[in-house]
């Protein structure tokens, strides 16, 4: 086929109209012969570019021209100088002095005309040896402190700087006579402003290789001479790293006060960042070293408090060179920054306990409120600094002055006395809890003064009451000095406590919405955002909030107040609850709610929070994956210098502020259920028992999808689909289980230990005899408070036979605990049998142990779940256990359980006494204990006992309790019997009951309020109560009359008769707890019922414990009937013997 054109036709070529105004030409050049408006505009364009380049070259021509004809004129002029100058010289080399001072000023004058640091440094040499000879010669003469010579030797002093500067390389003979010179003119020269004394400080401490003696000269002279600009001159450098042997150098003659007042002096501007803040810090106290001065405790305390979130003062340190830390670590991070072994020495050395114990000596006599604000403030800076050290420096504090004078007053008197006298915060708190929201909000002056007293009160207050037994408490023991307050005032503090901690709690969303605003104006007034340094890491922007800063004292948050609040107010409120002080009202705060509202209020809060915490659910599970690795990378960050290290750290604390965020939030949508989890004691006991049934209640609907009866639950789970392959019959199969007598505690482990939380949904349990028979009996819809009661009696009796091991033991008041030896017995035993702790056998038996600890946890949960009262009472500090549990994490070092001498008297009395006579021995007899750092254990079997010696510190056996530290041996002894001994045995128990019972359901109530919740009130029997809501069946049913059966009537009079201890016996006859619920009978489930059992008056009373019956035969006599049901509750007749 043919590649060209078919013909059309036309002969005509086809028109082209162009109206781009560009050439049709193709072949013509695109850049050549172009014409048109476009093309002219840029020709001109062009043209005026090249007019204005020729105009620049020009002046620029002109400019070198006249700079370098500058140059050379200035260098002919300082040559001709320079010849003049040494023509002078010259002529008097042989004298070797000059001839006046007038001489020598003009001679100064001329060199510094010329002088340049590289090319003149030999004559400013000569000139300066020439002037010392001058002087040293001139020894009656005019004074050269005053005219025109200070201000020339300030010149010289700069020149000589310069000449340092500039050299390239050491010369040993020039750089000694330079430093002579400096260190001559420094002693009799005034820095006019700070600036100057900075570069010179700056110049002489990045010396290196120079003789030591003339350096040193010339770094005291200016101090030695007593220069005010001096010390201004050389705070400013202090900010920045510097070599240690420098810092030495200058220690010798420096003025402690003058450095603090330059340190006053300087403005905040000029330390913005952190890391020059913590040079500041540690090179101030390295030069400063210890002081009692005012000024320097007050600047410590500056430097440290604006440090203290930013800074982890207690990590260890990283062995790295000043210069090197500075530039590979600190320069990379803006926070959470870690300190070299130099800084580390230098900022542990304030925590001393010789200068601590003295902080109070020259001012514990005095009312001046000032001195209190300033020791209150170092003494808080030091706490919030160094957390670890913190029950030292408490401890410190308690203890006093090394060398107590008779008028001393403690510490915890002496700043309280400050709280409570002319504290315009502390008065207004305590006389009304509606203005405290304002005075955290929005502070007004003075306010952070005295927040600072009122928070290192409570910080004593709260160490005091952990190791001040009751009788010291109420002022009734000798302890030496008394450090408690006194009883009276305890009321006072307690209402400034709950005003303040009510506020924290119930308008936690506004101080929420203010942390955010305070913090969103901080970020945008930040210097750094404008002038800071782009080497340093900064991490992402998080829309998380932060906490607000109480009174704007650094590092003092909302959340560390929260905590100290709540700590303290539990701490006391169990003191009253031990031995009562205040009135019996006195910790309500009713008047700040509706309380008709409050019930419905708890519950929707409750469910909100469940919400959000779902909604959260998948982020936390992220993290919490992370937080398994932060230890390790916190340990990485301090051990290895690489940057990644540190910022993998710094990435670890955001992960923390991030979940203090959520928390927060989580407290502002439900300030109700905050303040019943950290604060019960503000609301009834009553009402919140009732909050608790609700809670449980909505749990119930929950699980069951709203089958909250049994049998109604179990028809639902028939028509269930499958889930994860289980039929509903399995499931069902798996909430059944066939119990032996005399065996109930074991097959119960073994049938319903793996259903875990899925035992808070009914169960069904067949009893079997010794022969498998199912036992007859009424079920009642299942005999499960039977099965219940029955573990619980078999497996927390210490003395039952029928269980392989005492799970529990009883104090001396026959209160029951977890058995601290259990775990010790156990392997003592497998030990006999040649078996060690590598064994699987070993393994799987405590393993197996602490799950049946797991599971009495559970069983207890179980009873607390279905509101079954059990007859078993705990000792009242395990309790304190489960009441600990579950506070808000805001303050949850305060609010966990921590030991202490008053709960070791429920587990050992006679230990109790033996502490509380070491503690209030005389100084001078406590050696006579001869006690040591070590406790010892009686464990094994019984016949194979021995004892096993425990340290209670690291070489505990070699260290003798001493009159200094036996406050520290009670603590470690109370907190080994009360924690350490059972702590596997406890936490495996809690955690079993967690699985039932929510801990912050729990966390509502006491431990006497816990006890009531097991077993029931301990006020007497109600015998009206009872009776109104007795249930009645067979022949005792009530008719259409409304009367009730004679039999019934003798009964109830019988009842009303008997003394409260036979009413118990009967109550537990029938229920099998002798105590009734908190909220009357009508909270009894099952409910108490009476049935006939025929007309026989010959046979006994007998019950159904399981359902809650009592099976009364017709008596038609009082006598009998007493007769009949006082005999049967003594023999201990039950279920099933009619």
């Amino acid at each position: 086929m043919s590649s060209f054109q078919t013909f059309t036709g036309s002969g005509k070529r086809p028109r082209n109209i162009n109206l781009s105004g560009r050439p049709t030409n193709p072949f013509a050049a695109s850049g050549l012969g172009a014409s048109g408006p476009k093309s002219a505009v840029a020709n001109a364009q062009q043209d005026r570019l090249q007019r204005e380049q020729q105009r620049q070259r020009l002046q620029a021509s002109s400019c070198i021209q006249r700079v370098y004809r500058g140059h050379s004129a200035r260098r002919k002029t300082f040559a001709t100088w320079r010849q003049i100058w040494d023509d002078i010289e010259a002529q008097s080399r042989g004298t070797g002095v000059y001839e006046d001072d007038e001489q020598s000023l003009r001679q100064l004058r001329r060199l510094l005309l010329f002088y340049r640091p590289k090319e003149d440094v030999k004559r400013l040499t000569w000139y300066g040896m020439r002037q010392m000879a001058t002087e040293s010669e001139q020894k009656e003469g005019p004074a050269r402190d005053a005219g025109e010579w200070p201000t020339a030797y300030g010149k010289l002093c700069k020149a000589c700087t310069a000449a340092l500067r500039a050299r390239e390389q050491a010369d040993t003979e020039a750089d000694q006579q330079i430093l002579t010179i400096l260190g001559f003119a420094a002693r009799r020269s005034r820095f006019s402003r700070p600036e100057d004394a900075v570069e010179y400080y700056e110049t002489l401490t990045n010396l290196r290789d120079v003789p030591p003696d003339p350096l040193q000269n010339a770094l005291l002279a200016p101090l030695q001479a007593g220069l005010r600009e001096a010390y201004v001159g050389l705070a400013v450098l202090l900010a920045r790293p510097l070599d240690p042997s420098m810092i030495k150098l200058l220690r010798s003659a420096i003025d402690a006060k003058a450095l603090c007042e330059a340190l006053e002096r300087i403005p905040e501007s000029s330390n913005a960042t952190n890391r020059s803040r913590l040079w500041l810090l540690g090179n101030f106290i390295c030069l400063a070293g210890r002081s009692n001065l005012t000024t320097y405790t007050t600047t410590i305390a500056r430097l440290l408090g604006s440090l203290a979130d930013d800074v982890d003062f207690d990590g260890p340190a990283v062995d790295m060179d000043n210069i090197a830390f500075d530039r590979d670590v600190l320069s990379k991070v803006a926070t959470g920054l870690p300190l070299n072994t130099y800084l580390h020495d230098q900022v542990a050395s304030l925590v001393n306990q010789e200068t601590i114990r003295n902080l109070l000596v020259r001012d514990s006599t005095s009312s001046n409120a000032s001195d209190a604000q300033m020791l209150a403030g170092y003494a808080l800076t030091l706490l919030r600094c160094f957390p670890r050290r913190a029950d030292d420096i408490r401890m410190w504090l308690y203890l006093g002055p090394i060398k107590a004078q008779s008028n001393d007053i403690p510490a915890t008197q002496y700043f309280w006395n400050a709280a409570k006298s002319g504290n315009r915060t502390f008065d207004i708190i305590r006389q009304d809890s509606r203005k405290v929201l304002s005075i955290i909000k929005t502070p007004a002056a003075g306010s952070k003064e005295d927040w600072t007293v009122i928070l290192v009160f409570l910080e004593l207050y709260t160490f005091l009451l952990k190791i001040m037994d009751d009788e010291e408490f109420m002022g009734n023991a000798y302890s030496g000095r008394n450090s408690a307050i006194p009883i009276g005032d305890v009321a006072e503090l307690v209402t400034f406590l709950k005003n303040l901690g009510f506020t924290l709690y119930f308008d936690a969303s506004e101080l929420k919405a203010a942390g955010d605003a305070s913090a969103r104006d901080a970020s945008t007034s930040s210097l750094s955002r404008h002038f800071g340094n782009g080497a340093v890491y900064e991490a992402p922007r998080s829309t998380d909030s932060k906490p607000l800063t109480l009174a704007g004292l650094p590092g003092l948050t909302i959340d560390y107040l929260k905590g100290l609040v709540t700590g303290l107010l539990r701490s006391t409120y169990e003191r009253d609850s031990r031995r009562s002080f205040l009135p019996k009202d006195h910790w309500l705060m009713t008047d700040r709610f509706d309380m008709t509202a409050f019930i419905p209020g708890v519950v929707a809060e409750e469910e909100s929070r469940h919400v959000v915490q779902e909604q959260d659910d998948e982020d936390k599970d992220v993290e919490s994956d992370d937080d398994e690795m932060e230890p390790t990378s916190i340990r990485t960050a301090r051990t290895t210098m690489g940057r990644a290290a540190v910022l993998r750290s710094q990435e670890a604390r955001e992960r923390a502020q991030r979940k203090a965020s959520r928390k927060r939030y989580l407290e502002s949508v439900a300030p109700r259920l905050e303040i019943l989890q950290n604060m019960p004691f503000f609301i009834p006991f009553t009402t919140r028992v009732e909050i608790f049934r609700q809670f449980v209640h909505l749990d119930q609907q929950k699980r069951r999808n709203g089958a909250v009866d049994p049998d109604l639950w179990r028809q639902n789970m028939m028509f269930q689909p499958p889930s994860n392959g289980i039929s509903p019959q399995h499931m069902l199969a798996r909430h059944h289980a066939k119990i032996k007598r005399k065996n109930e505690f074991h097959d119960a482990f073994e049938q319903f230990y793996d259903l875990g939380a899925d035992l808070k949904e009914p169960i069904q349990i067949t009893f079997v005899d010794e022969f498998d028979i199912p036992e007859a009996g009424i079920d009642g819809g299942g005999v499960t408070k039977e099965f219940l009661t029955s573990v619980i009696t078999q497996a927390f009796d210490p003395n039952n036979e029928n269980i392989e091991h005492a799970y529990f033991v009883e104090n001396e008041k026959h209160l029951l605990h977890p058995n601290p030896t259990a775990l010790e017995d156990m392997k003592a035993r497998y030990q006999s049998m040649g078996l060690g702790m590598r064994d699987s056998g070993m393994r799987a038996a405590i393993k197996d142990l602490l799950a049946q600890y797991e599971f009495l946890g559970r069983i207890i949960g179980k009873c607390l779940y279905e509101g079954i009262l059990v007859d078993v009472s705990f000792a009242g500090f395990f309790l304190k256990k489960w009441a600990l549990t579950g506070g808000s994490n805001a303050a949850t070092n305060e609010t966990g359980y921590r030991a202490n001498i008053n709960d070791l008297r429920e587990l050992d009395e006679g230990l109790y006494r033996g502490l509380l006579a070491l503690k209030n021995a005389p100084a001078d007899q406590v050696e006579d204990f001869a006690l040591t750092f070590t406790v010892d254990d009686v464990v094994g079997p019984e016949g194979s006992k021995r004892v096993i010696e425990r340290e209670l510190i690291p070489h505990g056996a070699n260290t003798p309790v001493t009159a200094e530290n036996r406050l520290i041996y009670i603590n470690r002894m109370s907190w080994y019997r009360l924690q350490g001994q059972s702590a596997q045995q406890t936490s495996h128990f809690l955690k079993g009951l967690g699985t039932i019972i929510q801990p912050s359901w729990l966390s509502m109530f006491n431990q006497l309020e816990l006890q009531t919740l097991i077993a029931g009130a301990a006020a007497e029997i109600d015998i009206a109560d009872l009776r109104r809501h007795t249930l009645y069946g067979g022949v005792y049913v009530i008719g259409d009359d409304g009367q009730e059966h004679p039999s019934i009537q003798l009964f109830w009079r019988v009842m009303e008769s008997l003394p409260d201890s036979e009413r118990r016996k009967v109550l537990k006859f029938v229920t099998s707890t002798p105590r009734g619920p908190l909220l009357g009978f009508a909270m009894l489930n099952p409910r108490f019922s009476i049935r006939d059992s025929g007309a026989d008056e010959g046979r006994f009373p007998t019950t159904s414990t399981c359902v809650n019956l009592l099976k009364l035969p017709v008596y038609r006599s009082e006598g009998v009937l007493r007769e009949r049901l006082v005999a049967a509750v003594n023999a201990g007749a039950g279920f099933d013997l009619s």
